[in-house]
């Protein structure tokens, strides 16, 4: 008895132990399974690590899974996380045998398209990722919400670092990695010494910060489109440097596209490197306001709305011509442009004023007439003669500095026994028999050498016209016998005028030019406007005085200076012209000649004859 009694007894010990073990067993939490320690949630929460074969094709921060089971019951918290477990786990199994690849042993190099390619990529994997964590099964709690609303703002503030301060920022190399990492995880080696790779950088953190935008808004119950973020294809604002540059080098010269090129990459700047399709109106518009009222270097009311509008007008509109966007030209769409008040409008004026009879009388008294002066090196401290013909060719001709600065010694030829200037881009040969180079005989034509082209204005620059008589009494014609004779009879008529070699944008004399301007607006305190044009305005107005005594016939003063049409100020003085200025090949330099000694120099004291001067 006694020992059934035992027998039962182990029984029933048994038993409870057994059920003890599986009542201990069923409430253990498997490894995945965790609850928070600070007690914010009851919930259970699944953690898992991703497998390091993959982690190098993964940001940092998803190197560790957290995913709330939202519930408290460990029972259905094992049923739950174990479904989340087994499908981030073939998540990571997928991404295993689509992105773990061989190791790539060749750089890619990186281009335009490449960094697009690259960050539209990057667009869609968040997109993805959010549209599976936001409206999977689990969904977001609470303190997930909470959670990735903290991530975007510290990723919203790490790329505007970057974008702000670029390598300066404290977030530099954090995003350097993370772009190998994503690099890597689509299959292209990079390396940091890529003249594109800070594109690369600026274009990653524009794409990271336009997520986060998106999915901060998606957090605050607003509904973004998604089409905001699918990368669309196109051409950035960056390719058309290249196809303007192409277009344009063929039809002006190297300041004018320089200057385009500088505006359109300044716009570059402000909208940032963006599809050409994705820029508006209100985009050019904010461009122009900034310009004008916050930017540190605020421009002109005259400059933005001639030079700044017509060069981006002119970039969009070969985009669409080239079919490289599909929209309207969003300049087209500016109907009304941002306005400076009348007073901060004049205020930024670059004025231009004519110089005064007192003014070229202390210019010709000057030390820029003292040919042993010390003041002047370089090009300038040698070429005595562009010194000293440069202001009067200005002063008698009234033409626009480059323009008689371009002359070579061929340029200066006979027609009809008339002394010209012959405004041309070409380099020209000695078989014109109606206009020949001054002293070219036998054995004095050198060959040509080797010069950047030439580039004038407009069409109305290209002209033949007689020299000044007060130019040759001067000794005009004697230098230019010396120089044919020392150099040839197509060389550069002023040796400093030919730009340096190897520039990035050689201009013909740069070094008269600069040089001029900053001696009389700064040593010779003429001040702010005054420069080499001020001989043009001077030269109209001695042509308006010659005018006010008797009108002179239809277009003479126009192919004196080189103007076009006439000003409605002017029409009191000149018959207007009609279609007939455009037949025929107009006024020969003997007819023009008696109108250009009209024109009253005799109050000016004219430095002595150059030969003299010059010893």
């Amino acid at each position: 008895m006694i020992s059934l009694i035992l027998l039962f007894l182990k029984a029933f010990l048994e038993t409870g132990v057994t059920k003890q073990c599986d009542k201990d067993k069923e409430n253990a939490l498997p490894k995945y399974l965790y609850r928070r320690e600070d007690g914010r949630s009851v919930n259970y929460y699944v953690r898992l690590t991703a497998p390091t074969s993959i982690q190098p094709f993964l940001n940092k921060k998803d190197h560790s899974f957290r995913c709330s089971t939202g519930t408290a019951d460990l029972r259905r918290a094992k049923v739950i996380g174990a479904e989340i477990v087994a499908k981030k786990r073939r998540e990571w199994h997928d991404l295993h045998e689509l992105a773990v690849k061989p190791e790539v042993s060749l750089s890619t190099p990186l281009t335009k398209s490449l960094i697009q390619q690259i960050c539209g990529a990057r667009l869609n994997s968040w997109l993805h990722t959010d549209n599976k964590e936001r409206y999977g099964d689990a969904g977001l709690d609470d303190e997930l919400l909470r959670e990735i609303e903290t991530f975007c703002k510290h990723t919203d503030a790490g790329m505007r670092s970057i974008l702000a301060q670029g390598r300066a920022s404290s977030r530099w190399a954090d995003i350097v990695e993370a772009v190998d990492d994503w690099s890597l995880t689509l299959g292209y080696k990079l390396e940091q010494t890529d003249p594109l790779f800070p594109d690369l950088i600026r274009a990653f953190a524009q794409s990271e910060k336009r997520a986060h935008e998106f999915i901060a808004a998606r957090n605050n119950g607003e509904q973004p489109a998604e089409q905001s973020m699918v990368p669309q294809a196109g051409t950035c604002l960056s390719s058309m440097n290249d196809e303007f540059i192409a277009y344009k080098s063929k039809l002006v010269g190297p300041k004018p596209l320089s200057m385009a090129i500088s505006i359109w990459n300044k716009f570059i700047d402000f909208k940032g490197d963006v599809l050409l399709d994705e820029v508006t109106s209100n985009d050019v518009y904010r461009f122009f306001e900034y310009k004008l009222f916050s930017a540190p270097e605020k421009w002109s009311q005259k400059y933005v709305d001639g030079h700044v509008k017509r060069a981006l007008s002119q970039m969009f509109s070969l985009a669409r011509t080239k079919a490289l966007m599909k929209g309207d030209n969003p300049v087209g769409k500016v109907e009304l442009m941002p306005k400076l008040a009348e007073a901060e409008r004049k205020k930024r004026e670059n004025p231009r004023f004519p110089f005064s009879r007192a003014q070229i009388n202390t210019l010709f008294q000057s030390e820029w007439y003292a040919p042993h002066s010390r003041q002047f090196r370089g090009k300038l401290g040698s070429d005595l003669a562009a010194r000293y013909f440069g202001p009067l060719i200005g002063l008698l001709h009234g033409i626009r500095v480059r323009e008689f600065l371009q002359l070579m010694t061929s340029d200066i030829v006979l027609v009809d026994g008339v002394l010209c200037f012959k405004f041309q881009v070409e380099i020209p040969g000695d078989d014109n028999q109606a206009e020949q180079p001054m002293l070219a005989k036998a054995g004095q034509v050198k060959a040509a050498i080797a010069l950047p082209g030439r580039s004038v204005k407009n069409d109305n620059v290209l002209r033949t016209i007689s020299v000044h008589p007060k130019l040759i009494e001067l000794g005009l014609l004697q230098y230019i016998e010396q120089r044919v004779q020392s150099s040839g009879a197509q060389v550069p008529l002023f040796a400093s005028s030919v730009p340096t070699p190897g520039g990035k944008t050689p201009m013909w004399g740069r070094a008269f030019e600069q040089s001029f301007l900053r001696y009389v607006r700064d040593t010779l305190g003429f001040g702010k406007g005054f420069g080499s044009h001020s001989f043009r305005h001077l030269f109209e107005d001695r042509i308006r005085q010659a005018q006010a005594v008797a009108v002179w016939p239809a277009g003479i003063s126009q192919v004196l200076s080189g103007r076009q049409l006439t000003r409605d100020k002017d029409r009191e003085f000149f018959r207007e012209l009609g279609s007939e200025q455009e037949y025929g090949n107009g006024y020969q330099p003997a007819a023009l000649l008696p109108y250009l000694e009209r024109l009253n120099f005799d109050d000016m004291s004219f430095p002595t004859e150059f030969l003299h001067w010059a010893k």
